[in-house]
């Protein structure tokens, strides 16, 4: 959904006057982050094969429950396993399969603040929930 006549308005918001937009803007619109999204579901080109693609982007507008990916760069597909790692911390511990060790998962922590799952509904655009993998797998 959007505005065709956005708004900008002082409205009093218990006793403090507060400055209300509905551009849609939502708190996490202008940060970067990486993105993890189903190899079928991602329609720009890419080097590598997997279930998953990866890539890098900004997040935009917000709408409808989702931010509009923006400035994609980087897609590599391939990258199961490390999509893997940072959905599934246990004990505080990450397992690394492609060589054999566990790493403390404070050493991923930072990645997983900045790493969402991405989907596109088909028009060619990407968005994400806002939800990083450390709200979602890591607290």
């Amino acid at each position: 959904m959007r505005i065709s006549n956005p708004e900008l308005k002082v409205i009093r918001f218990a006793s403090d006057d507060v400055i209300a937009s509905s551009a849609l803007l939502g708190p996490l619109s202008g940060q970067t982050g990486l993105f993890y999204i189903p190899a079928g579901d991602f329609g720009g080109s890419y080097s590598g094969t997997g279930n998953y693609v990866q890539f890098n982007g900004t997040l935009g507008s917000y709408s409808g429950g989702a931010y509009e990916i923006t400035g994609i760069y980087g897609a590599t597909a391939g990258v199961d396993g490390d999509k893997a790692n940072l959905d599934s911390i246990q004990h505080g511990q990450v397992y690394m399969a492609d060589v054999g060790i566990t790493l403390p998962a404070t050493v991923f922590e930072s990645i997983a603040q900045q790493t969402y799952d991405a989907f596109s509904y088909g028009n060619g655009k990407y968005y994400t929930n806002g939800t990083s993998y450390y709200e979602s797998h890591w607290q």
